[in-house]
């Protein structure tokens, strides 16, 4: 992320990363490992639209991008901690909003259930 201001740089210090484990299985697994980063902020400290379009222009060459030339790239997760809310563009198609309790995220589905594929109500 490119910052502009101070404060951000300040929250780049913040990042906490934590490495597992390889989860998936494959051929060599454990030559690979999964890496974390997280940072506690507020919206208006990351340059949302860059990382929203990022995530989206992964199978294509449009910029902004993740990571450069790999064949993998991060999936990056919104979590809203005040409200237990994720939210996850997985790439163009589409995207998951995710939450510990449904009727926080009802009206999503209420609105836009010509977009919806299916959904489970615990």
């Amino acid at each position: 992320l490119k910052c502009k201001n101070q404060k951000c740089k300040n929250h780049l210090n913040q990042i906490l990363v934590k490495t597992y484990p390889y989860p998936f299985e494959i051929n060599k697994a454990e030559e690979y490992e999964m890496q974390q980063f997280s940072l506690l902020c507020k919206p208006r400290d990351l340059r949302v639209t860059e990382l929203l379009k990022a995530a989206s222009n992964e199978d294509f060459p449009l910029k902004p991008k993740f990571g450069g030339y790999s064949t993998d790239y991060p999936d990056v997760f919104f979590v809203n901690i005040t409200k237990d809310i994720i939210f996850f563009i997985y790439d163009d198609r589409g995207c998951e909003v995710i939450a510990l309790d449904f009727k926080r995220i009802r009206h999503l589905y209420e609105k836009y259930h010509d977009w919806v594929e299916e959904y489970k109500c615990m």
